[in-house]
């Protein structure tokens, strides 16, 4: 039961793409050939179906919460200092990542360049690659560390070269001091350490213990030089708060000011890897600890075959759109700056905006994911935030006014009765939990007569009224195969009312198949089955209690339409996965349409309507509503 909370496997801890191969089964060369197509023939199906009104106002079940009103500047992990090999020429990539219009990245002052040896200093590329960027008015968020191989007690044969074991931490601390000291009239941001929650960045294991009192000791050394420095955690897991929780508990919560998380859900798509749910772990334990900003330093696809996916899901046009999305929806999500990874391709990891070309030098080689950060940075600067208006709707299928009809079948460890603590009615459902060991502890409630899922069913989710811990509540789906498919629709968070939800359509991991026989996807009809609330962290041992109330099911046309604004113009960005043809209504008799490249065209109304085809790549729509 310990499966990743949104949508993941527990047991492949690794996140951004590194050393030591797939972690995923190769799909059978026709299935691969189906995902492939199968977009391309639901887009042409949709076509030839009646186009689709786009709602008047938002759609209460998918609203979002915590967002700035005004979207950032989305930015780029840009990487000069440390492989363009090139100092003298360092203005040839910062003028690409100017014109993406980024104005915030993230650039490795790593220890190994900087001192190869304790008794030398080199700033050679750190120097320039500085330099460039913030000419061109670019913000820098500057990562220290890993350690360098004379400074740990794994040295290996290059003492001189990058060590990913723990530092003595008074070398570290004198190397901070030395970066900071030469850089802070320029460079503000801090992040400590890169994924230090992470078995390849700290060898041979993660120890937060040792990590809080380098982060301790790390943050007084900054601060003492730059009292206004704002630092970073060294970019979390955050589908896991186990690291951070107990990073917290070693006191280091108030060593740093920002939360850097990682949320590589590839090579699910954003949508089905419930991008959106990203931060709901992290912001419940914030609410113990104290309210921290939430930027993200790392996310992105590859555009081909990688550590993360061998096979190579996701394709160069997809890599594009997913940036798009997966932007937007952290935005959404209330993170205050998110950082694309990254700008050029590695050989065998194509996560770049850029290929590999012909070396490391080589900036030439675009792919469409370049024109795609640019045109979205383009597109929103100094858009504010309207309201969503996506093409779903909510069912309730269980009301929770009776708890009839449930059986406990896993576990002598909780409880299911009524209540009248309600969101809506007179009843809700109390869910009692007392977790006894420092194992897996989990309660699963059966129905007697699973609940058939009606229409097209593209969500599930439930109302919970949490008790302020991160554990989490899941839900089991049989299908028309006879598969059961588990579900996390979260971590239950404070007390109060809110909405916990997760998509159903994607592919799930074998760690979520209860049942299997299937093909890991739900195949209507389907039915639920069951609710189950499971500790998450193994370690915690207590007891509580939450309440859940009109468990509902999200179905509709899979539509997405944020509306922004400008200078009394609105701006609708619009996309769907499968493909439709919608209708939007509005007051202008011509609008501006904006492909993902930044082609724009000129669309006309008829009878106070606008009529486009969707897909997967976001539109751009300008008018006058």
């Amino acid at each position: 039961m310990s499966q990743h909370p949104f949508r993941h496997d527990w047991t492949t801890p690794d996140r951004r793409p590194a050393a030591g191969g797939a972690r995923r089964a190769h799909l059978p060369a026709l299935q691969r050939l189906i995902v492939r197509i199968l977009p391309v023939l639901l887009a042409l199906l949709m076509l030839s179906t009646a186009t689709v009104p786009l709602p008047l106002q938002a759609t209460p079940a998918l609203a979002p919460t915590n967002i700035p009103a005004t979207p950032p500047s989305f930015g780029l992990n840009s990487h000069l200092a440390t492989r363009y090999p090139d100092p003298s020429s360092m203005d040839v990539p910062a003028a690409l990542v100017s014109e993406l219009g980024v104005n915030w990245v993230r650039e490795d002052i790593h220890w190994h360049r900087v001192q190869p040896r304790p008794d030398m200093w080199d700033w050679t590329f750190s120097d320039a690659a500085l330099r460039a960027l913030l000419s061109r008015g670019i913000n820098v968020l500057g990562v220290l560390g890993p350690s360098v191989g004379w400074a740990t007690p794994h040295r290996g044969d290059v003492p001189n070269d990058v060590s990913y074991y723990p530092p003595d931490t008074a070398a570290f601390v004198e190397y901070v001091r030395g970066v900071v000291t030469r850089y802070h009239r320029y460079v503000n941001h801090w992040e400590i350490w890169n994924e230090p929650d992470h078995a390849i960045f700290w060898r041979p294991d993660p120890d937060p213990a040792a990590y809080a009192d380098l982060l301790i000791r790390t943050a007084a050394a900054i601060r003492a030089i730059d009292p206004e420095a704002q630092i970073l955690i060294g970019g979390i897991n955050p589908f896991d708060t186990t690291f951070l929780r107990a990073v917290a508990e070693h006191g280091a919560w108030d060593s740093f000011d920002i939360i850097a998380i990682h949320p590589y859900v590839d090579p699910f798509g954003p949508e089905d890897g419930n991008l959106a749910a990203a931060t709901h772990g992290v912001r419940v334990l914030a609410q113990q600890y104290g309210a921290k900003p939430i930027w993200v330093t790392e996310l992105g696809w590859a555009s081909g075959p990688g550590d993360r996916d061998a096979t190579g899901h996701t394709d160069e046009q997809l890599q594009a759109s997913y940036l798009l999305r997966a932007m937007l929806m952290l935005w959404e999500a209330g993170i205050e700056r998110i950082f694309w990874y990254s700008f050029k391709d590695d050989p065998g990891n194509p996560y770049g905006l850029l290929r590999v070309g012909s070396g490391r030098s080589d900036y030439s080689a675009r792919k469409p994911a370049f024109a795609a950060l640019r045109t979205l940075n383009q597109q929103v600067a100094g858009a504010t935030y309207v309201e969503r208006r996506d093409l779903f709707e909510r069912q309730v299928l269980i009301d929770f006014e009776s708890v009839q009809g449930w059986r406990r079948v896993s576990q002598p460890n909780g409880t299911l009765q009524s209540s009248t603590r309600a969101y809506r009615g007179a009843g809700a459902a109390e869910l009692g939990y007392n977790f006894t060991t420092r194992q897996n502890d989990y309660v699963a409630f059966e129905r007697e007569q699973p609940i058939p899922l009606a229409g097209r069913p593209y969500a599930i989710g439930a109302w919970v009224y949490g008790d302020g811990s991160t554990h989490g509540l899941k839900v089991w789906i049989r299908d028309a195969e006879g598969e059961v498919l588990q579900f996390v629709l979260g971590p239950v968070g404070a007390a109060g009312w809110h909405f916990l939800q997760t998509p159903i359509g994607g592919e799930v991991e074998p760690g979520n198949v209860i049942v299997p026989g299937g093909n890991r996807r739900v195949d209507v009809p389907a039915a639920l089955q069951a609710v189950v609330f499971d500790d998450i962290v193994d370690g915690f041992v207590g007891a509580g209690t939450i309440w859940i109330d009109d468990l509902s099911v999200i179905s509709g046309h899979e539509v997405y339409d944020l509306r922004l604004e400008r200078d009394g113009e609105a701006l609708d960005i619009l996309w769907s996965p499968p493909g439709a043809r919608v209708t939007l209504a509005t007051q202008a008799a011509t609008a501006r349409l904006i492909d993902r490249s930044g082609l724009e065209n000129a669309l006309t109304a008829q009878d106070g309507r606008l009529r486009l085809t969707l897909g997967p790549a976001p539109v751009y729509l300008w008018h006058r509503r």
